[in-house]
């Protein structure tokens, strides 16, 4: 993607969460999975085709020096900001661009699907604060282990929850999971939750995300088989299916980790 300026300032944007000092598998992002890539080149793949401009946001810790490497050589938007408050990161993401309507994407995500991202920023134009897919309980899919979708929020929201939260005890947790105090305080905000496709939408069994060694080497085994990240949903979930050690490995990702 061509580096934005700021005279071309963006009204929609994507921002890719990402940092090398994650506490559970420091450095995975820029690890390679799959033929040479790492998971922020085969997430790059897919969003230079998504259309909307995206800007990597990671922090300003030393650390994530790498991560700006990386976009440098890759020609993609970079931004710095908080570590730790990532609420805060995002907010002063989006204020630098000029962006009311903002995708928010989780780097640690191979198989993110981008299908959702056009109809998300007209709900958000239309007056919707936060929009995501959910399960068939209602539960967002941030919520769920599926790691493969992505939301919508605008800036209006995340700048009200930070101003809610000034006196919450909990500050530190809405903080850092940028938008948990939005769909779960919805009688504040105007949310709406679409059914995620037939496909995945009653399969709590599955978890396509990256926190642990574990994680790292079935995603990569679902990248051998798939040769690549490019394929539909339904072929993803069917070649999973048909090897029961995937699902073995998913199932202890997900009582490791409560969402």
């Amino acid at each position: 993607m061509k580096k934005l300026s700021q005279t071309s300032m963006p009204h929609n944007l994507i921002i890719i969460q990402a940092r090398v000092s994650s506490t559970r598998l420091p450095g995975k992002v820029l690890r390679p999975i799959w033929e040479g890539l790492n998971l922020l080149d085969l997430q790059l793949d897919k969003l230079r085709d998504c259309g909307p401009a995206f800007v990597l946001a990671t922090t300003d810790n030393t650390s994530d020096d790498a991560i700006v490497s990386w976009a440098d050589q890759n020609q993609v938007e970079v931004f710095r900001g908080d570590e730790n408050n990532v609420l805060k990161r995002f907010i002063d993401c989006a204020k630098v661009y000029g962006a009311e309507n903002l995708i928010r994407v989780c780097s640690d995500n191979p198989f993110i699907q981008l299908g959702q991202v056009h109809d998300f920023l007209k709900a958000l134009e239309n007056g919707f604060d936060y929009i995501c897919l959910c399960d068939d309980s209602g539960t967002p899919a941030i919520k769920t282990h599926w790691g493969l979708f992505v939301e919508g929020v605008k800036l209006s929201a995340l700048e009200k929850v930070s101003e809610l939260l000034e006196s919450n005890p909990q500050k530190s947790f809405y903080a850092e999971h940028v938008t948990n105090f939005i769909y779960g305080n919805s009688d504040q905000f105007k949310v709406k939750l679409e059914i995620a496709p037939e496909v995945i939408v009653s399969r709590n069994d599955l978890r396509f995300t990256i926190d642990t060694e574990e994680d790292f080497d079935t995603m990569t085994d679902l990248l051998e088989l798939l040769d690549g990240n490019q394929k539909e949903l339904e072929e993803l979930v069917s070649t999973t299916d048909k090897h029961p050690y995937f699902l073995t490995s998913m199932q202890r990702g997900i009582k490791s980790f409560i969402k």
